[in-house]
């Protein structure tokens, strides 16, 4: 079914509980570093590759506490991984991270106080495998990612596992099979915040399960006040077994299926606010595995006269 209507308010959809997203901002006790050093790091302009110094610098910055600032320019590098304690920070859209190989940018795994900001992440359009990403994390506490730009992936954006305490804010993703995936978030932590991102131009993986997806949740999550625009499955696509969710004021633009949701929580989900345009089989729709069951639950709401 496609639906061709002007952009439609989706309101007041599911009976589950409203989050306080405000707090988490503050909650890992981050107010911005008051100290930056670049520990030598200079640009190449990606002339050559420089991932041994930027992992020493990357090594050298968590082991003394302080944030590693990349100075404007392209740094070409292989995959490069970060500890506990690490926080790297550049010039928006100027601090660029070109990738050169090595399935994926950045990986951190069981890790702590993870942080990125201000940096560009360039994937040329590069392979990185099934499960890789420009960005992949498993198994942390505390991670923030903000205002940082993920481009060209040929594999994933930023895949998210078995993290606590996990801020995504004010990112872009452009051109990935997987905009920002969050699963499997430990059981009673404080839900991941997916707020105010940009994240358009998906593609199909043909060898992937999950793909074409601009954000993909199965883990607690606030959901809000993100762009997803041309993704040739799902703009947001909510997983089952999970208890608290909150998918609130997002702007979905040009998809297959606006928002589907694991049909075990799609009475209890709390979707409210959405404005989706473009949705070819449906604005939201309840998922059984990957088939959707019954009709538009934006029809079924009274929604779409």
């Amino acid at each position: 079914m496609t639906v061709t209507r002007r952009e439609t308010i989706l309101a007041g959809i599911g009976l589950g509980v409203a989050f306080a997203a405000g707090s988490q901002f503050t909650r890992a006790g981050w107010t911005g570093p008051g100290r930056f050093n670049s520990f030598g790091v200079v640009p190449s302009g990606g002339a050559t590759d420089q991932t041994e110094m930027l992992q020493s610098a990357i090594d050298a910055a968590a082991g003394s506490g302080l944030p590693l600032f990349l100075p404007p320019g392209t740094y070409s590098t292989r995959r490069l991984e970060m500890r506990s304690g690490s926080h790297l920070t550049g010039v928006p859209g100027q601090s660029i991270l070109h990738y050169r190989g090595g399935g994926g940018l950045i990986g951190v795994e069981q890790a702590a106080d993870i942080r990125l900001d201000g940096l560009v992440l360039d994937g040329d359009g590069r392979d990185m495998g099934v499960d890789g990403a420009l960005l992949a994390a498993t198994l942390v506490e505390r991670l923030q990612l903000s205002n940082c730009r993920f481009l060209r992936s040929g594999s994933g954006g930023i895949l998210v596992s078995r993290c606590e305490d996990v801020v995504i804010t004010s990112n872009i993703v452009d051109k990935a099979a997987t905009g920002i995936a969050v699963t499997n978030v430990s059981q009673g932590a404080a839900p991941a915040l997916i707020l105010g991102n940009l994240v358009r131009n998906l593609f199909f993986r043909k060898v992937a399960l999950s793909h074409g997806n601009g954000i993909a949740i199965d883990a607690d999550a606030v959901v809000k006040g993100n762009i997803v625009e041309n993704a040739p499955a799902f703009g947001i696509l909510i997983g089952p077994a999970r208890r608290d969710v909150s998918i609130t004021d997002n702007r979905i633009r040009n998809t297959h299926i606006g928002i589907g949701v694991a049909a075990e929580i799609a009475e209890t989900a709390r979707l409210a606010g959405n404005l989706i345009s473009n949705a070819q089989n449906g604005c939201i729709r309840a998922m059984r595995g990957p088939t959707p069951i019954g009709p538009d639950l934006a029809v079924w709401a009274g929604v779409l006269a």
